[in-house]
């Protein structure tokens, strides 16, 4: 399932704006609907956390790339709630039964975009985020941020090929 699109903003923003999003949204694997645009998309994926996690790291890695860095977001959501008040409203620690972000740097698109504009360098790093809410369980959810728009053709060219990327790395490990 696809569910949409948001505005280019940090890991954990848009992880989290993908949570609220989805939130309460019952969806069927393998059924894409269009949502609102809210600059990313996400497809979901009847299956294993662990191994559509390990799906999304092969595609990545299979086109040459480096994972960067995984962030264990639920780990970290469940780490700090008490601390920061931020408990969901059921009471739990977290709304996820598992949530990761997988970062990496596809570095030719990288200098392309950022020789068009400077300001592309608000894409990165590059982000694929996994996650399984605690309510749904058995349902996994991989997307990612769609590109900062560009005002150049150029840019504009550059966004698409990042997005068709993503897109493709996305669909590999959910298919």
């Amino acid at each position: 399932m696809i569910i949409g699109k948001t505005s280019a903003g940090t890991v954990f923003g848009a992880m989290l704006a993908a949570a609220v999003a989805f939130a309460g949204q019952a969806g069927t694997a393998g059924v894409a609907l269009a949502q609102a645009d809210l600059g990313y998309k996400v497809t979901v994926k009847a299956g294993k956390f662990e191994d559509i996690s390990e799906n999304v790291k092969d595609a990545i890695i299979k086109r040459g790339f480096v994972v960067d860095y995984t962030g264990e977001l639920n780990q970290m959501l469940q780490r700090t709630a008490k601390d920061t008040g931020t408990v969901t409203s059921a009471g739990k620690l977290s709304p996820f039964k598992n949530a990761k972000f997988m970062q990496f740097c596809p570095a030719k698109l990288t200098h392309e975009a950022v020789n068009a504009s400077p300001f592309a360098i608000a894409n990165c790093p590059i982000t694929i985020f996994i996650f399984e809410r605690e309510h749904d369980q058995g349902k996994v959810n991989v997307g990612y941020r769609l590109p900062v728009p560009s005002s150049s053709k150029l840019g504009k060219d550059i966004n698409k090929r990042l997005t068709s990327m993503l897109s493709d790395i996305v669909a590999e490990a959910t298919k």
